[in-house]
């Protein structure tokens, strides 16, 4: 697999942890961290509105699933389809932050110091984009940066479809009203949205992965992060 250089996002060591203990650097992003099993279980234990609907939670993972199977049944192209499979991906590494929760913060910091959201935002953003180039990159795909006009419409459109159906199942016709494209059809799902729980989020997760980028490119990803890995002790 190519190696791509990380470019740091701060100055400063940001340490996380990976699933075994071991510290990873949150600020140097690259393709080399990147193993999509560790992807698929982490989005599939993360709740999207956090987690506030009744019964079992409604993973990161079902929304890119049911999101990237709408857009191959609708575009009949799996490369976009691909594409919105991991546009949440960032995720694994960092969490979701609710957008009503990036909102409060923002009007927040507006009101401690002018224009201090709009730098908020922009780390925020900066931050996201860096794990999404490292991403991408180990799945062997152009990242958002790179990405055609419509790759960008297709996916940016899919994912407003996709929460306002969600919302509209999870909490109620009336939650559908809040987003721009809720007069929209929503996304030919298979069936109706309901939560998966964790251990069929992942498997989901990753049966689509290896239906749409292979399972050679998965396993590649993974040898090296392991090399990686191998390489820093």
């Amino acid at each position: 697999m190519t190696t791509i250089s990380a470019e740091r996002l701060c100055s400063t060591s940001v340490t996380s942890f990976r699933p075994d203990g071991s510290l990873v650097d949150l600020s140097r992003p690259e393709p080399c961290e990147v193993d999509f099993d560790e992807v698929a279980f982490g989005l599939a234990k993360i709740a999207r509105f956090t987690g506030t609907h009744a019964g079992t939670a409604y993973s990161v993972a079902q929304h890119s699933v049911m999101g990237a199977e709408a857009i191959l049944r609708e575009e009949r192209d799996e490369l976009l389809a691909a594409l919105f499979l991991l546009h949440d991906g960032h995720e694994y590494k960092l969490g979701d932050d609710s957008r009503p929760k990036q909102d409060l913060l923002a009007a927040m910091l507006d009101e401690f110091s002018p224009n201090s959201a709009a730098a908020y935002r922009q780390v925020v953003a900066k931050a996201k984009a860096g794990w999404d180039t490292a991403i991408y990159g180990a799945a062997g795909l152009p990242a958002p940066n790179a990405w055609t006009k419509r790759q960008l419409h297709v996916v940016a459109r899919m994912d407003i479809r996709m929460m306002a159906a969600e919302a509209e199942a999870l909490f109620g016709s009336a939650a559908r009203q809040v987003y721009p494209l809720a007069k929209h059809p929503e996304p030919l799902t298979r069936g109706a949205i309901i939560p998966w729980g964790a251990a069929k989020a992942e498997e989901r997760f990753l049966e689509c992965f290896d239906n749409l980028i292979g399972i050679k490119q998965r396993h590649a990803a993974k040898n090296n992060h392991l090399m990686h890995r191998k390489a820093q002790r």
